[in-house]
């Protein structure tokens, strides 16, 4: 996708008002004041891989004022720009590189781990802690369980999706305690997973052109839009540590 312009725009286009947007924007704001407190407003934010800058404007909109992304496209960072953030590059295989010196309250990094090796995942964590204040949290959202995995992932060039266990590996290695972890959205797995299936027996009959797919970063409608939503964010008071869902949500500290 890095080099993809037309995603980008899409995700540009929908990324304030896509439900699903909207409900992980929702997690990562509610763990930081879980963690902080709802008055401490001047924490510094690192949103890392951060697209064209959908969380970071919504975090904005929700009072903090010292925030900073990265990411490694050319056109994530036009987009962000866009949205007057404080957006510049920067590589997930060498977040060390960023800002050297540089320590953040709040590390964020969603739906981006999926390019990297187990080996450079534990070394872009170790990264994130280095870079955490004390007490400072990391806020991690990646795609989960293989069974979901379908023409979004092609068209975003995802080549894998993970796993609890791997997680809990991973934060191990990089010396993190996992605070608190769900699947999610858990109520809609059930039909998400039908459609991927669907589109997994398209693709091996060849029904469908794996050369020039979208992802579904689409928006459905208003009223769909709305109820899905809906739905998402019921689940988070119903269930808070949901068993299974095609995305995996962690907030991780430090051991030291």
């Amino acid at each position: 996708m890095i080099g993809n312009k037309l995603e980008y725009q899409r995700m540009y286009e929908v990324e304030r008002a896509l439900w699903w947007y909207q409900v992980l924007h929702g997690k990562v704001l509610n763990n930081i004041k879980k963690h902080f407190g709802t008055e401490n407003l001047n924490l510094r934010i690192l949103d890392a891989a951060c697209g064209t800058g959908g969380l970071l404007s919504f975090l904005r909109d929700a009072g903090y004022g010292n925030l900073t992304g990265f990411d490694y496209s050319q056109h994530a960072i036009d987009f962000s720009r866009d949205r007057n953030l404080n957006v510049s590059f920067g590589d997930l295989k060498n977040v060390d590189a960023f800002q050297p010196g540089e320590t953040f309250d709040v590390i964020s990094c969603n739906d981006a781990l999926y390019f990297l090796s187990d080996e450079e995942i534990i070394g872009a964590l170790n990264a994130f802690k280095k870079k955490l204040n004390n007490n400072g949290l990391i806020i991690i959202n990646i795609h989960a369980f293989e069974a979901f995995s379908g023409t979004h992932d092609i068209a975003v060039g995802s080549f894998r999706r993970f796993e609890l266990s791997q997680f809990k590996h991973y934060a191990k290695a990089a010396d993190l305690n996992i605070r608190h972890n769900t699947y999610w959205p858990f109520a809609l797995s059930l039909p998400i997973l039908a459609v991927r299936q669907w589109q997994n027996y398209q693709i091996r009959k060849q029904k469908i052109d794996v050369q020039h797919l979208d992802s579904d970063v689409k928006f459905p409608g208003a009223i769909i839009n709305s109820i899905l939503k809906a739905i998402t964010k019921t689940e988070q008071f119903i269930i808070r540590k949901a068993p299974f869902g095609s995305s995996l949500f962690m907030t991780m500290t430090s051991k030291k």
